[in-house]
């Protein structure tokens, strides 16, 4: 399904029926992601809630942009889809870049917002992420070339070496995609879009009840800034995930959606201990 946000036709794809008193969960795709990197996991998602999944302007199925943008342009596009979907509240998990642009949406439409969860999301683009970044696009001339830059460090040493079948697999798949000027052009885009962004003074005007996970081998968004996301937040709680890296939801997906569900779907908040 589409519609229209400011001339660009953004793709979402609704899963399953809200029970009880679950709200439904929108998730926000990493950078490099979209709505068809979470079909593996809707059977066990959609067991009790609704499932929203959405691309970004410059994302997947959603359209292309014609220039350079920032968070603002992407906070603006969710807030668009919920008014689309007349949906008053929802339960957001970001993963990454799109941790990012959910805490911005938590912070400038609160009410819009009932509980959070972050995985492996920063506060800013520190000076390493920013060169990971440059990285990146100066590698996106050649596909094979943005393969190396970009994927190996996405996923832990040992389950990259574990399995290497499943990686050339991978990426027999994304060179040819990362050979395309139009995607490309998109994840070029994205990345600077994020070059500014630092929300770090703000962290402490969130009070939404908010889940944070960091894994031991994130080399692109390291466990101490989600330690610092943590220490910032007044009802935030912290997990930390060893031997996974950024990928953690493809590393340990029976541990991703025993932990994401269990925080959306627990509603008691005090225990007579």
């Amino acid at each position: 399904m589409t519609f229209d946000f400011n001339g660009i036709e953004l793709y979402y794809e609704i899963h399953g029926e809200t029970k009880g008193a679950a709200k439904p969960i929108l998730i926000l795709n990493g950078i490099m992601m979209s709505t068809k990197s979470w079909q593996e996991f809707l059977e066990p998602m959609t067991q009790f809630n609704q499932i929203i999944l959405f691309d970004f302007p410059d994302q997947g199925q959603s359209g292309k942009c014609s220039g350079d943008y920032d968070h603002k342009q992407q906070v603006h596009s969710v807030i668009a889809l919920l008014d689309h979907l007349q949906l008053e509240q929802v339960n957001i998990y970001g993963v990454s870049y799109g941790g990012q642009i959910a805490l911005q949406v938590a912070l400038d439409f609160p009410a819009r917002v009932d509980k959070l969860a972050l995985f492996n999301t920063p506060a800013e683009t520190s000076y390493w992420l920013y060169e990971v970044g440059q990285a990146w696009n100066n590698a996106a001339h050649d596909g094979l070339t943005y393969y190396y830059a970009t994927i190996p460090y996405i996923y832990s040493p040992r389950f990259f070496a574990k399995n290497h079948e499943w990686m050339e697999n991978r990426k027999k798949i994304l060179v040819p995609l990362f050979n395309d000027e139009a995607f490309i052009g998109s994840m070029i885009r994205l990345t600077k879009s994020s070059e500014n962004y630092n929300i770090k003074s703000r962290i402490g005007e969130i009070e939404h009840d908010t889940l944070i996970v960091g894994c031991e081998y994130d080399f692109v968004t390291p466990f101490y800034q989600q330690e610092e996301l943590h220490a910032a937040m007044k009802n935030s709680k912290l997990i930390f995930i060893p031997n996974s890296g950024h990928g953690m939801m493809y590393e340990e997906p029976e541990l991703f959606i025993s932990i994401l569900l269990g925080h959306m779907n627990n509603n008691k908040t005090e225990y007579k201990i």
